[in-house]
């Protein structure tokens, strides 16, 4: 049975195909609500002079003129960002900017697993002990109010940078508090990522030209935080892609080019490369070592040194992606002692690192097309991460749960949780029958939202060349999903390790491309036997024996109808 729910595109009126130049583009951009050529346009090719003011931002004005007070002082200004690529980014960028002004900057960012996320009071003697100026939190703070009243009190003002949803409003009246979720905080920016919040601050200090220079660290922050690609974000992304080679901090570009990205300026970054390559290689820091590692490299001058942390982290990359692999092996045994998979899947194991289990839940919600609870286990105290999959809200579901737990929090797709180890079962009925409630007769399933129905022969590199001008993707933009009807696969042969597949398309016509299905080597035998099918998939552009193509990068198929 497939793993997705496959919606296929709504038929378009007339009007619609002529948004731009090219029908196939305008078909994407309508389907992804711009109904008109003007914003067609602005999508398209998004301009740098048309971000918005940043001082509309609440706070922010106040922000800038504490920051140029505090220019007079020999103190430093302690930057306290988060352990993740948003909040490394944005202490990076806030570090240079503040060097750049003249301050001397102490730049921190908490342990994963010794302090967790969040501006905690055990934090306070540490900032003290700097004797600072300035406190100024990044990614983070919003809600510690007890925390940072107490840095307050020791003489310490405070700015708080942030993103996260604002849950309680009685932040102390003296705190200076830049919030994209302030409830008076402007829509234009309210899915900034924290490196983004930053940035606005940057423009407002430094201005807009001079400002430029960090857009290359925004891009990498905003796609690594998963927020939607469009609007403002898409902007500040496609400008910090454009200025990579350029005015990326030397220990970007040297991580890009040990990780096989190049830096002869003519490989253009993409932002799958900041999701998929760079990304994941700062992350490691934090979940296999130290987030100070990626902070180093960030911030690095030299580049022999830069060199060195870059491999370290590649190295940390590598031992993160062993380990995933090992906790999936492990779920998967665990899997298959049960004759059927319930529609919720929660397990735990004292090997797992706390740092992956959320990595490795994404892939199982992928694998298996339903919720999952994975956690690291201990003898008193479990942690561990959730991630669900539409029509199953895993945040509204644990805090209905929340007498089970210790700690919870999240948003409607991943979670965070802890718990007493002995009340894991209880949370596994009480979820099994969470699920059974939201999803009644039917199985789990992912969403699959189809962009374009395609002929044969409009697979081609033409084409991709046209939907690539739909570039940065990401969330909130991904890239166009496609349909193709009524073919059949021959010469069908999985790779090696037999985790992909690679098989022939042959369509009525007699056009033929090339597919790759990569994870879809289970789907060996079924594919075999379906005989003429329908193929959801993207475009691939590839090079076989020096030649450029186009194939089919497939994510799933069924029976043609």
């Amino acid at each position: 049975m497939s793993r997705y729910r496959w919606r296929e595109p709504d038929a378009l009126a007339d009007a619609a195909w002529s948004l731009t130049e090219h029908p196939l583009l305008s078909a994407v951009l309508y389907r992804r609500g711009i109904r008109d050529r003007d914003a067609a346009q602005r999508f398209l090719s998004p301009r740098y002079d048309d971000l918005p003011d940043p001082r509309i931002l609440p706070d922010l004005q106040r922000a800038v003129l504490l920051i140029q007070a505090v220019r007079q002082s020999s103190r430093p200004v302690v930057v306290f960002g988060d352990y993740d690529v948003d909040g490394l980014t944005a202490t990076a960028l806030l570090t240079f900017v503040f060097r750049e002004l003249g301050l001397a900057v102490k730049p921190i960012v908490p342990h994963r697993l010794h302090d967790g996320y969040g501006f905690h009071p055990h934090h306070v003697p540490r900032i003290v002990e700097q004797n600072p100026s300035l406190l100024v939190t990044v990614d983070c703070g919003t809600g510690d109010w007890d925390a940072l009243c107490a840095v307050q009190k020791a003489g310490i003002p405070v700015i708080v940078l942030d993103h996260h949803d604002v849950h309680r409003l009685d932040w102390p009246e003296d705190l200076v508090f830049v919030s994209v979720k302030r409830p008076d905080a402007p829509p234009v920016f309210r899915t900034l990522a924290a490196v983004g919040v930053a940035y606005q601050l940057a423009r407002a200090l430094l201005g807009d030209r001079a400002a430029a220079r960090y857009l290359p660290l925004v891009a990498l922050g905003t796609v690594a935080d998963v927020v939607p690609l469009v609007e403002t974000n898409r902007t500040l992304v496609a400008s910090g892609l454009e200025r990579f080679w350029d005015s990326a901090p030397i220990g970007l570009q040297v991580l890009a080019t040990i990780a096989g990205l190049g830096s002869d300026r003519q490989r253009r970054i993409t932002s799958w490369h900041c999701g998929y390559v760079l990304g994941p290689r700062l992350n490691a820091a934090g979940r296999m070592d130290d987030p100070q590692l990626a902070l180093d490299l960030l911030l690095a001058e030299d580049v022999d040194h830069a060199q060195r942390l870059a491999r370290r982290l590649s190295e940390l990359n590598a031992a993160r992606q062993r380990a995933i692999e090992q906790v999936l092996r492990q779920a998967e045994q665990y899997l298959r002692v049960r004759s059927t998979l319930p529609p919720v899947l929660v397990l735990a194991d004292e090997a797992w690192h706390v740092g992956l289990v959320g990595l490795a839940a994404s892939k199982l919600v992928s694998r298996y097309a339903r919720p999952v609870v994975l956690l690291s286990q201990s003898e008193d105290v479990s942690r561990g991460s959730a991630r669900s999959v539409d029509g199953f809200d895993i945040s509204a579901a644990l805090e209905r749960c929340r007498d089970l737990l210790l700690d919870h929090g999240g948003h409607s797709a991943a979670a965070g949780l802890t718990l007493p180890t002995e009340r894991i079962a209880e949370l596994e009925a009480r979820l099994l029958q969470l699920a059974s409630e939201a999803f009644g007769d039917r199985e789990p399933a992912l969403p699959l939202d189809l962009d374009l129905e395609l002929h044969p022969f409009q697979i081609s590199l033409d084409t991709w060349e046209v939907l690539s001008r739909l570039e940065p993707f990401g969330h909130g933009n991904p890239v166009p999903r496609c349909l193709l009807r009524n073919v059949s696969a021959v010469d069908v042969w999985r790779t090696q390790d037999g985790r992909h597949l690679r098989f022939t398309v042959v369509a009525r016509d007699g056009t033929i491309r090339q597919a790759v299905w990569f994870e879809g080597g289970e789907e060996y035998e079924r594919l075999r036997r379906m005989g003429r099918i329908d193929i959801a998939f993207t475009l691939r552009r590839s090079s076989w024996n020096g030649q450029d193509r186009v194939e089919l990068d497939v994510i799933d198929v069924r029976p043609t109808q």
